[in-house]
């Protein structure tokens, strides 16, 4: 296959990779010229920028992989005896360098990356008129923060995390940050450090965070489909805290808090309420990748992965999982003790009913949202030292929306920080966050399969990491594998 531009359908802008040839991007003489008309105005940027938020709806991105896979690899989650085959080499750690979800990862992240450079570097030389240029402005801060969230998520799946070395030196993914349009820009990069990835990320999210308005421009502050200035400052508490820089990572959390734009649901509508979690652009999401009744992955839908009775429900909660939340923990009803649907599956069984929209599909994946800069800050503040009593409130208010018998936490030091992850497990299961809480703090843990089946993970696991996709590394010179894949084809 060949790396080459494609103009899609709306004006989106995407990138079709592939694993034949030698370049990390080509673009074709019969292209350019349509990839360089994509944003020449107010309306193609806006239609770019709309087109590049379409890319995370992919069943390879949020829309799937990326929420599935950091519960599956971790403690949260198994494939059913009876599946569809997908995820199945994840589940039992043997996954190859030519995974088909892998591949799907990375080209969807860096087609998000590609799309996003270009409505910088295209939106930043334009000249509108004055009454358009807040929402320009607007529309470039989006594209930099979508950037660095792809760039992040990259690090995140492809890269050991921050901490793996002591100066992060460690290999990172290629960080791209400019995507010409003519032949002269192919590009066949090496990967970058770590820290040069974070480094670019920060960059990128306090970019955006200057140039996106308190107030959005060109959608109303109750969609959660769209980055806003508060988002980007939430994405960014949750790097710092990626990078253990505590102090930044509280100040950033503190910031989207204290902002009072959003507001936790309440106990009795978090899980089964009219507006639940599932419901899009309810008040706790903070930004969420959204999905229509008419633009939607149906059979690929998250639900129809997870729930009984749809398309797969291949998607199967541990036991372990199941029996840390208490009976009076409404969390505990994003999963129910039943069995596989069908003939031949577990019974009984823990399935997942946190998404459960078959119908129309229309029920947003939560990128980030206001649980998780409670929690943000609880971690950040706790590891600080001298704010533990701090830390335990933000740890409360999540803890006490959710279990209304819960009783006020006293625990310090390590006790505290210990709660505060066994929260995170509990609060964003099938989130996709479980495995890279483990993994940055260095933990071991038991991988559970089927039939009572195990694995121990090792904190020195090299197998937590995907491999870097055997495509890209036939098709780039310079690209290095990952070390738990070297001899793995």
């Amino acid at each position: 296959m060949k790396h080459s531009y494609k103009i899609l359908p709306l004006l989106m802008v995407a990138l079709s990779f592939g694993s034949c040839k030698k370049e990390f991007l080509e673009i074709n003489p019969q292209q350019q010229t349509a990839v360089d008309l994509v944003v020449i105005d107010l309306p193609t940027t806006k239609a770019a920028v709309m087109g590049t938020y379409g890319l995370l709806q992919s069943a390879d991105y949020y829309g799937r992989t990326f929420t599935v896979l950091p519960d599956l690899i971790a403690d949260n989650m198994y494939i059913s005896r009876k599946n569809s085959k997908r995820y199945i080499t994840y589940d039992q750690y043997i996954t190859t360098t030519n995974d088909g979800s892998a591949s799907g990862a990375w080209e969807k992240g860096y087609q998000t990356v590609v799309n996003s450079n270009i409505i910088i570097a295209k939106g930043e030389q334009l000249v509108v008129p004055e009454t358009q240029v807040a929402e320009m402005k607007h529309l470039i801060g989006e594209a930099y923060t979508l950037r660095a969230l792809a760039h992040f998520d990259l690090l995140r799946l492809f890269a050991a995390p921050y901490h793996a070395t002591a100066d992060a030196s460690h290999l990172g993914v290629p960080v791209v940050i400019k995507s010409g349009t003519s032949k002269e820009d192919v590009i066949s990069p090496k990967r970058n450090t770590v820290k040069e990835g974070y480094k670019q990320i920060v960059a990128d999210l306090q970019k955006a965070i200057s140039i996106l308005p308190v107030v959005p421009v060109g959608f109303t502050a109750s969609n959660r489909g769209h980055i806003s200035h508060y988002a980007a400052k939430a994405l960014l508490a949750r790097v710092y805290l990626y990078m253990g820089d505590w102090v930044n990572a509280e100040a950033m959390a503190t910031d989207v808090i204290a902002g009072n734009k959003y507001t936790m649901l309440s106990n009795a509508s978090y899980v089964t309420g009219a507006t639940n979690f599932r419901t899009q652009n309810n008040a706790e999401a903070i930004f969420e990748v959204q999905y229509t009744a008419t633009n939607n992955l149906a059979q690929n839908a998250l639900s129809s992965f997870l729930l009984q009775g749809a398309s797969y429900g291949d998607g199967l909660a541990t036991d372990e999982l199941y029996n840390l939340y208490k009976s009076t923990d409404v969390r505990r009803g994003f999963m129910a003790k039943s069995k596989r649907s069908g003939s031949g599956g577990e019974d009984p069984a823990f399935v997942i009913t946190k998404y459960n929209n078959i119908s129309t599909y229309e029920e947003g994946v939560k990128v980030i949202r206001l649980s998780e800069v409670y929690l943000i800050r609880a971690e950040a503040r706790a590891k600080q030292g001298g704010k533990d009593e701090l830390a335990a409130a933000d740890l409360d208010v999540v803890a006490k929306r959710a279990d209304a018998t819960a009783v006020t936490t006293t625990a310090t030091g390590q006790d505290l920080q210990d709660l505060i992850l066994v929260e995170n497990r509990k609060e964003f299961a099938f989130e996709g966050h479980r495995l890279f809480d483990l993994t940055r703090h260095k933990l071991a843990f038991t991988k559970y399969r089927t039939g009572g089946l195990t694995i121990p993970v090792p904190n020195t696991s090299l197998r937590t990491v995907l491999p870097i996709p055997l495509s890209e590394m036939n098709a780039n010179p310079n690209m290095e594998q990952n070390e738990g894949y070297k001899t793995v084809k």
